[in-house]
Order: C-alpha cells, then sequence, then structure tokens
C-alpha cells in the first residue's frame, strides 16, 4: 500500500513541477498585462473578465470537480492581482498638479438629487457637474470607464462607522483618492405636508441614515424601518406615493425639492454627526496642501506583523488616523488593511517608508495623498 502511494505521489509531484512551469509562464504574462494597464491608465481589477475566466474553465472539468478547479482560479487571479500591484503601485509621481483639476468636472454621485453625496460633491467641486447614478459601484464604473471625472462617495460616519462597500470597491477598482471632505450630516423625519407623527407606519432611508436615527425611530413603535439605497430616493419615493402613513429620513433640502414637511428635525442620535467623503479619480493630483495618506495591503501570517508594521510609523512621529481590516474574497480568515495617516508624500521619510513596504509587504496598494477639507 505505501509502494502505491509513493507511486501516486511521485506522479503528482511531476504534475506540480509542469504547474509550476506554467504558473511561472503566466505570471509573465501578467507582468506584460500590468505593463499596458499602467501605460494605459486601465484599474486592476476587470470583474468581467474574471467572471468570463471562471465560467470557461468551469466548463473544461466534470461539474463534481468544477466548483473546486474556480477555487483555485480565485485564487490564482488574486495572486496575479496581487502580482500587477507589486508592479504597477510605486507612489506614483503625479503628472498632474492641483491646478489641473478640471475646471467643471463630471461628478458621479450615487442617489438623486439631494442626496449627501450631492451636497459633499458640492463642497469639493463647487462648480462640478453632478452626474447620479444607482449605485456605489456605478459611480466607479463612470470614472473607470472615463464617462466621469470624479465619483464622491461615503466612506466612514461618526456614528455608524465605516461603509464596507465602499471600502471593498476601493480595492477592486484601485482609483486614486483624490480629495476628501467631513460633511456634517442632520437627519430629519420627512413626510407629506398635514402628516403626523401617529399617522406614521413606515420609515424609509438609506440603512446608514437609519441607523443613525435608531433611538428616534425607537420612540414610534408602530413605525417600521425599510432601508432603501439613498436617503434622498426614499424623500422622492414618499412624494411620489402621495400616502400620510409613509415617511423617509433624510436631509431639510430634500423637503424643499421634493414638497415634504419636516415632522421631526436633527433625529440622529449623535448631534456631532458627520461622514467623511473621498472623490476618486483615474488620475493622481499633487497638491502642496494634501494632508493625508491612504494605504490598503495585506500581512505575512506571523506573530507580532501588525505591530511592526505600526511600530515603523511610530518611530516616524506618523499620526494615523484611521485603520480598518476587510476579508480577503473567498479566503477564510484572511485580511485587507485599510491605513490613513498624516502626512504628505513629499517628504523623504514618508517616501522611503513607502517603499520600504511595498517591497516587503505580500500586497501593498497606494491609494492616494490627498486634502482633507
Amino acid at each position: 500500500m505505501n509502494d502505491q502511494l509513493e507511486r501516486v505521489r511521485l506522479q503528482i509531484n511531476t504534475v506540480d513541477a509542469e504547474l509550476s512551469r506554467l504558473f511561472s509562464q503566466r505570471m509573465d504574462l501578467v507582468a506584460q498585462v500590468a505593463k499596458i494597464k499602467e501605460e494605459a491608465g486601465l484599474p486592476i481589477y476587470d470583474p468581467q473578465r474574471e467572471k468570463q475566466v471562471l465560467e470557461r474553465i468551469s466548463q473544461r472539468v466534470e461539474a463534481a470537480k468544477a466548483p473546486h478547479l474556480r477555487r483555485v482560479y480565485q485564487c490564482l487571479m488574486d495572486a496575479s492581482k496581487d502580482y500587477e500591484r507589486g508592479l504597477m503601485n510605486t507612489i506614483p509621481a503625479p503628472a498632474l498638479m492641483e491646478d489641473d483639476f478640471p475646471c467643471r468636472p463630471k461628478v458621479a454621485c450615487q442617489g438623486v438629487t439631494g442626496a449627501f453625496s450631492g451636497e459633499a460633491a458640492r463642497c469639493m467641486f463647487p462648480d462640478g457637474e453632478q452626474i447620479f447614478v444607482h449605485s456605489w459601484e456605478d459611480a466607479f464604473e463612470k470614472v473607470s470607464q472615463g464617462e466621469c471625472d470624479f465619483a464622491v462617495l461615503p466612506v466612514e460616519n461618526s456614528l455608524a462607522g465605516s461603509v464596507g462597500q465602499v471600502y471593498d470597491l476601493l480595492l477592486q477598482y484601485r482609483l486614486t483618492i483624490s480629495k476628501a471632505c467631513r460633511l456634517p450630516v442632520e437627519q430629519n423625519l420627512l413626510a407629506l405636508p398635514g402628516a403626523t407623527l401617529d399617522d406614521i407606519h413606515e420609515i424609509y432611508s438609506h440603512p446608514q441614515g437609519l441607523a443613525q436615527c435608531k433611538k428616534f425611530c425607537a420612540r414610534l413603535p408602530l413605525a417600521r424601518t425599510i432601508p432603501m439605497e439613498n436617503t434622498a430616493a426614499a424623500a422622492k419615493m414618499v412624494a411620489a406615493l402621495g400616502d400620510i402613513h409613509k415617511a423617509a429620513i433624510a436631509s431639510s433640502y430634500c423637503a424643499e425639492i421634493y414638497g415634504l414637511q419636516v415632522l421631526a428635525d436633527n433625529i440622529q442620535t449623535a448631534q456631532h454627526n458627520t461622514t467623511r467623503f473621498v472623490a476618486v479619480s483615474r488620475q493622481s493630483f499633487h497638491t502642496e496642501h494634501a494632508n493625508k495618506i491612504s494605504l490598503v495591503f495585506s500581512l505575512p501570517h506571523q506573530p507580532g506583523a501588525l505591530n511592526q508594521l505600526l511600530s515603523q510609523f511610530a518611530a516616524l512621529g506618523l499620526n494615523l488616523t484611521k485603520i480598518e481590516s476587510r476579508p480577503v474574497g473567498e479566503k477564510n480568515f484572511e485580511y485587507y488593511f485599510y491605513l490613513d495617516f498624516a502626512g504628505n508624500t513629499s517628504s523623504a521619510q514618508i517616501q522611503l517608508l513607502m517603499d520600504d513596504l511595498r517591497k516587503n509587504l505580500p500586497s501593498f496598494t497606494f491609494l492616494g495623498n490627498y486634502q482633507e477639507i
């Protein structure tokens, strides 16, 4: 039995040797792809391409083996993306300066007129043209395909915490953060004119809006909360339905533009309720006023890896303003880390630190150096 097992293992070793040769050949081709993408300004992640690859390879094996092959290929494509990032993501020497920001940029915002993303876009790009889209991923696509100059997206709320889906999209699309702002958010309960609090049976809003007003909603025990894709979309729908039993949590600006009344104002649990928005673009912009740097990376699986990394920032006196972990795709209990810190890449010390992290971490992406207002 042991001799038979050994013979089979020797055959596996032969197959593994051929797989290793083909893997090296494939990664050489990935390097060519990275160069083409970098020259064309294309994102590393191409979800349509990955879907096509997984569908194609699944048809080349027996049905029972297909899900296992898909897992292998997903890991292979993840490794390929990480390899591309290592080749492409040195700290960029930005081709564009602050003065090169478009005068009237097209800015993708999720939602409809009145959305908080629109207010953040006006804060960062007062003369910009707002293009409203259905989802956050649609906003990323608009920029990735060159249809918009920027996309404005929420990444964090002082009460409800991080917006995980946006962080995942940042990792997928690899666009550059060019600006950021902190927008004070005042939530209001909006309903049809003539409605009272006792009339309300349903409250619509974005999940973040509902979370920010959880205590207020609990005071209306007969009203159930229903999540929607956007606060402004909720207000627009309530106005269109014409039902006094329905209400929306949104801004007072939405009440003005959709003809609703404010039943209760400033209803968020925390009175100092602020949402942080970022503007992402295909190109990076350099400004002497840039005061924040954002990174995403993975760590080696060894004791003290995170502590060792953070100690490098402490040694340079760099102020970390955020660190967040997110799961790595289909890999169980593996994580990417998003990290923000105060600084400007004109600093030689920061340049050397970024270069060291890029060389020594399993994966590393520089998301941008930008001004947060």
